[in-house]
């Protein structure tokens, strides 16, 4: 039986409809940091041969990114309870404008560089504040509904983004102009929403407050903490493994030329991620890892047999079987780490889950495009689509033989609301 909503907070403004109103502009801001940050993605070869760089530059340039996310994650998203969460909504979601105008006007590397930098920067700020936000704007208090929610937002942006970009590159003209008009109009429509939804911050008042967040783990919760870790660093490494090897692999080895079909290929996989995030609500914590971290070892598996023999028909199976897996281990480590961090220690926690993340995003990125130019891209992709194999089995060793503690209580967990 469903919960009792709680005091709608937001009514008095006709953008937000129905108890889950605000809850859903909220989500539809992280979604468009994401779908921002993923805009460049097919215009990259296009910069490649016009600014005259290499594969090890355009990796660099991907990397960008996370030292803009750990900016500001570490050092603004600390003070959202004394400036106010939609105070850092809308600025993460200006600043989503500002690298899109960045990228769009951008003449070299260095423009490109700054434009994923912001981009960074703009996730950083939405990313802990947005779902904050949501665990408060839920009105059935169902803190599972709110991971999912969040985790789908991220890949579903992210899958859009890639999709919609890679289409106007293919069909519009001035590709490197119109393709960035689409996260800026979304990212006014992001504005609004935030503008109609509620102040959520506990304590909106100003404060001295820590001017850097702390990582801290309890020692009761080290075990468990690395395991949902480990989980989110491997989605993480996949993330940035995929997106520097497959586009690359797409155009140079199989003579893909088309951005809309290279698009539509890295939308796939984080499309099903999203998907899967949707559609398996009663897989959480533990047993969702322990399903979907084996899946993504056979799915790398599969995908360094198909980059080595050169089997096209089999890149679209194998991108599936690697999009349900990431769907499946992030979505574990996510509702793990919410399920045993006491509400505390919770900013402390996540602080340290996310950055081992957006820093194993970078890895993979940078060796890949640095491999690239000494032994080639295949032999580059083979070499890491193995060892990320090995370190996702090693992590699923850790976890099956790490009992998990009961919940921290500082997250309650209701049912979704019927229809929901």
């Amino acid at each position: 039986m469903a919960l009792p909503p709680s005091e709608p907070r937001a009514g008095r403004s006709p953008l937000v409809r129905g108890p889950r109103g605000a809850f859903r502009w909220t989500a539809f801001a992280l979604a468009v940091t994401a779908f921002a940050s993923a805009t460049p993605t097919p215009l990259y070869p296009s910069y490649a041969a016009t600014f005259h760089f290499s594969s090890a530059t355009l990796g660099l340039v991907f990397a960008a990114y996370t030292p803009g996310v750990l900016l500001t994650l570490f050092f603004l998203a600390p003070h959202a309870e004394r400036v106010g969460r939609r105070t850092l909504l809308t600025l993460g979601l200006l600043l989503a404008a500002v690298g899109a105008v960045v990228f769009s006007i951008a003449h070299g590397v260095a423009e490109l560089a700054l434009g994923r930098l912001v981009a960074g920067l703009a996730v950083g700020a939405t990313t802990s504040v947005a779902t904050a936000a949501m665990s408060d704007l839920e009105p059935f208090r169902d803190q599972h509904h709110v991971a999912r929610v969040a985790v789908a937002a991220n890949f579903g942006g992210f899958a859009l983004g890639v999709l919609l970009s890679g289409a106007i590159v293919a069909y519009a003209p001035d590709p490197a102009r119109w393709a960035y008009a689409l996260p800026v109009i979304a990212v006014g429509i992001g504005l609004l929403g935030v503008g109609a939804t509620p102040e959520t911050a506990p304590s909106f008042v100003p404060g001295r407050g820590r001017p850097v967040q702390r990582v801290s783990v309890p020692p009761a919760l080290w075990r468990p903490f690395w395991v949902a870790a480990g989980g989110i660093a491997a989605c993480y490494a996949i993330y940035g493994y995929f997106a520097a090897l497959v586009p690359s692999y797409l155009r140079l080895d199989l003579a893909v030329r088309s951005p809309l079909a290279i698009g539509a290929f890295v939308a796939l996989m984080f499309g099903v991620a999203a998907m899967t995030q949707l559609t398996t609500a009663q897989i959480r914590d533990r047993a969702a890892l322990l399903l979907g971290l084996p899946i993504l070892v056979a799915s790398l598996l599969a995908l360094v047999v198909v980059i080595h023999l050169s089997i096209p028909v089999l890149l679209v199976p194998a991108t599936l079987l690697l999009g349900v897996a990431v769907g499946l281990t992030f979505m574990g480590s996510v509702t793990l780490v919410d399920r045993v961090a006491e509400e505390e220690d919770r900013g402390e926690i996540l602080a340290g889950f996310y950055s081992a993340g957006y820093l194993a995003l970078a890895v993979p990125t940078i060796g890949i495009a640095e491999a690239a130019d000494r032994v080639g891209l295949t032999s580059a992709g083979i070499l890491f689509g193995a060892l990320l194999a090995v370190a996702v089995g090693t992590t699923y060793v850790i976890t099956l033989r790490t009992p998990t503690p009961p919940g921290g209580g500082g997250r309650p967990r209701g049912p979704s609301a019927p229809g929901e």
